[in-house]
């Protein structure tokens, strides 16, 4: 018998994958699509709405922010959190339409770095090697 090299990364070659044979032979079934490819199909579903006896056809998206909005109005406090909640972050939200990729590059760096602060203050400096 002759002695092969084994160990970790090494496994004997009887245990190894044969050439044009996967590791993972079934893998991830066809079609099958992530809960988030899933969640966007779904958020932009049109469905039909009646409000005040008018019927409105409306994505789920825009059905479920109407109803926060609504809700909000006629006094559900809950609502109403979460209706100023979104909107405060959607107006500290960057307007990036107009901007070219180097301003987007600034900005996103700005960005990164605000959050490394709010981490530790003293961070930035050690990534940096100070």
């Amino acid at each position: 018998m002759s002695e092969e090299e084994t160990g970790y990364g090494k496994p004997p070659k009887k245990h190894q994958f044969k050439k044009g044979v996967s590791g993972n032979p079934r893998g991830r079934p066809k079609g099958k699509k992530s809960f988030a490819a899933l969640f966007k199909k779904l958020e932009n579903e049109k469905i039909t709405i009646q409000i005040n006896g008018k019927t409105e056809k409306l994505t789920i998206e825009q059905a479920i922010l109407k109803r926060v909005m609504i809700d909000s109005v006629v006094g559900k406090s809950s609502s109403a959190r979460l209706y100023l909640e979104t909107k405060q972050t959607i107006l500290a939200m960057p307007d990036i339409a107009g901007m070219s990729a180097s301003e987007r590059n600034k900005q996103d760096q700005a960005i990164l770095e605000s959050f490394l602060n709010l981490l530790s203050p003293d961070l930035p400096d050690k990534l940096e090697g100070k």
